[in-house]
């Protein structure tokens, strides 16, 4: 056999080479790729860990665990005002930079959204990205959130929040000798859904004095489902993996529903609203310019965003605040006192008014705490217009994904001194109104929270009534407090987790307290 009969003896198959070339052709490219994104794309020049350049999936991670405020927050630690986040997303934390961003509505809801508004929520406040249908709803609904009407409402609030909560815990008092061990995490959800069910829904869900919990359950599977569909749409193919959390987001469509009819029935019977509430505000809008009023899916929509995000909130800063207060005691002493020698009377329920405008320190407490611990903490996502914009003298191209980090923001060291203590004096003096702009809690800007004046409501009505009536401390066998510090002297944290709103990772384990009459 001469060489060139072997050579052609041992030759590879025709299609197996085909195959080697495609497949090689193929790595190459893949790499190419790659190594524009890493290296040569706009966003090059943005620092961040080497796999955020060029993959999405540690941002993917970790919204999916909860993680993304402390993750965001950790990264901006290291690399600065501006971090890259992934394959085109980028995060900043300077306040003036996020400030801008949110300001007008030439930076539109990110690409997440729209994923939101197919979970069928259908379009809402909080969802859209259409500019023009976000100013059409605010003109809508705007009026049931405003002050004067939280003036109308407080005493359904102050019955069903902290009127409610002391009767339970005088009982609780009063039933296990004279100190109460109380989870407080639970007690105040139970009470921010009975609130929202009050204003929004006719009647309290009674989950407060009952300790039922499936409506809460509802809404944290509804929630959860969102998230998934906003970071993976493909879910949206695979939905009966997720039987329970879409069975729950179905239970809360028919609950919203059956509310709306409801009340839509007693006004035909009586001829008139049975009174003025969030939910009748709704069901009355009609905006001026247009004439527009809300279409019944419309109406559902808002009335369910209401009642998914205007509870957690609330709760969730409450015992984030009432855990900071635990975790410094110099300042739990000090808000305690104001409040007792400023309301001595406790046969007469504190009312927000009055709260506000005497109590100092206990605003200045809402608000360190609403630094340190933001219930709105979990990603903020905007898209740069088409002609891009210049941040930190790096230029973003158009349709780059924002991420905001209202976390790193409320924890950026050029801004704050200290950033991870909490020290509610940083609000108080002549500089405190200033201060108080650089908190992102509610957002800022065009798309600010619109349920603002409703949560400080509850959260000064709430604190100051508790604070006042009872005497806070922590268990024996508390995991957490200020015994447990850090390697630079400061209280560990109750671990968080964050999904749309940001709460306590196990608050079954570590949101425990002792109360005793004051």
């Amino acid at each position: 056999m001469d060489i060139a009969s072997i050579f052609t003896a041992t030759q590879v198959p025709v299609g197996l080479n085909s195959l080697w070339t495609a497949f090689g052709l193929a790595l190459a490219a893949c790499t190419t790729c790659l190594a524009y994104r890493a290296f040569f794309s706009p966003l090059a020049c943005i620092s961040g860990p080497f796999l955020n350049r060029i993959s999405n999936l540690p941002l993917q991670y970790h919204m999916l665990r909860g993680h993304y405020h402390w993750y965001s927050t950790q990264l901006h630690a290291r690399y600065g005002d501006m971090v890259r986040m992934g394959i085109d997303h980028v995060s900043l934390s300077n306040t003036a930079d996020t400030r801008r961003v949110l300001a007008t509505h030439a930076f539109r809801k990110g690409r997440m959204y729209n994923q939101i508004e197919s979970n069928g929520y259908g379009v809402n406040t909080f969802s859209t990205v259409d500019p023009e249908v976000n100013k059409l709803r605010r003109r809508l609904i705007g009026d049931a959130f405003a002050m004067h009407t939280m003036r109308q409402v407080e005493g359904l609030i102050v019955e069903s929040g902290a009127s409610a909560l002391i009767k339970l815990w005088d009982s609780e008092i009063a039933s296990q000798g004279g100190i109460a061990r109380i989870n407080y995490f639970y007690t105040f959800h139970r009470m921010g859904y009975d609130v929202i069910g009050e204003l929004a829904f006719g009647r309290t869900f009674n989950t407060l004095p009952t300790g039922d919990m499936e409506l809460i359950d509802w809404i944290h599977d509804s929630i959860k489902l969102s998230i998934l569909i906003g970071q993976a749409p493909i879910i949206t193919k695979f939905l009966w993996v997720f039987r329970r959390l879409v069975d729950s987001t179905k239970k809360i469509q028919r609950l919203v529903h059956d509310t709306i009819e409801t009340r839509k029935k007693l006004i035909r019977e009586a001829g008139k609203p049975p009174r003025v509430d969030v939910l009748q505000k709704f069901i009355d809008a009609k905006d001026m310019e247009t004439s527009n009023v809300l279409l019944p899916v419309q109406l559902e929509s808002e009335v369910r965003l209401t009642l998914l995000a205007g509870s957690d909130t609330t709760s969730n800063t409450l015992s984030f605040t009432i855990m900071n207060l635990m975790h410094y005691p110099e300042h739990y002493r000090r808000v305690t006192d104001e409040v007792r020698s400023a309301f001595p009377d406790t046969s007469k329920m504190i009312s927000f008014a009055d709260a506000k405008a005497k109590l100092p320190y206990l605003t200045a407490v809402i608000y360190e705490s609403m630094r340190l611990n933001p219930s709105l903490a979990n990603m903020l996502q905007r898209s740069v217009p088409a002609e891009g914009a210049i941040f930190q003298n790096c230029f973003l191209p158009g349709d780059t994904q924002i991420c905001i980090s209202i976390s790193a923001c409320h924890r950026n060291p050029q801004l704050w001194n200290n950033p991870d203590v909490f020290d509610p004096e940083r609000f108080l003096g002549p500089d405190s109104a200033e201060r108080i702009k650089d908190i992102l809690t509610f957002s800022s800007g065009v798309r600010a929270c619109i349920a603002k004046n409703m949560v400080m409501l509850e959260l000064y009505t709430a604190l100051a009534n508790t604070l006042r009536r009872y005497n806070f401390s922590l268990p024996a066998d508390s995991m957490y407090g200020p015994h447990r510090l850090d390697r630079n002297e400061i209280p560990v944290e109750i671990p968080s987790s964050s999904f749309i709103v940001t709460g306590p990772t196990s608050p079954k384990a570590h949101c425990w307290v002792n109360i005793s009459r004051a």
